[in-house]
């Protein structure tokens, strides 16, 4: 007997999807932040030029620079601070510092701890990403709320790509009722 979705879930179950990603197993809001792939970073000292932050954005493409002040963590610059007050404003790039335009004193979390913590954090302080430091408060990382996304898209990738991005076939009729 022929089902006319045979083809739609041939379609579906043998399409190249990301098969390069092999995860052991998903992650639960008590996991460490350590057992997240993390966005690479970078970080300046609190002095640096607006322009050489916002070019080290765009160069690497991320979404915060880390700032630091005698190897402590000192403030946070990112791309949100560039729309809200850098954007449509007279600002001398090369002479303005970051220090007058980042956040400072942001909420850091420390690698062993859970991502429900991360999570809290960013839902209710209503930001994206949260540098991670160490015992001395020298940053080593930064969680972004796109690498939980990142994650949980990549583990559950069956789950949510379940059909192919154009059906094979138009839909002659109305669906239900």
């Amino acid at each position: 007997m022929y089902d006319i979705n045979d083809d739609e879930l041939k379609e579906m179950y043998e399409s190249p999807g990301k098969s390069e990603i092999k995860l052991g197993k998903g992650i639960s809001p008590t996991d460490p932040l350590s057992s997240l792939t993390q966005e690479k970073f970078i970080i300046l000292n609190e002095q640096a030029s607006l322009r050489e932050v916002i070019d080290n954005l765009q160069k690497y493409h991320i979404g915060c620079v880390l700032l630091e002040n005698n190897t402590k963590i000192s403030g946070i610059f990112t791309e949100r601070d560039i729309v809200q007050n850098i954007v449509g404003n007279r600002h001398n790039l090369e002479e303005e510092s970051v220090v007058d335009f980042m956040t400072k004193s942001p909420d850091t979390l420390h690698r062993d701890d859970p991502i429900a913590y991360a999570l809290n954090k960013m839902i209710s302080g209503g930001y994206r990403h949260i540098p991670i430091v160490d015992a001395n408060d020298k940053p080593t990382g930064v969680i972004a709320l796109q690498d939980i996304i990142n994650h949980l898209g990549d583990y559950f990738f069956d789950d949510i790509v379940n059909l192919p991005p154009t059906p094979l076939r138009d839909q002659t009729q109305r669906e239900g009722g």
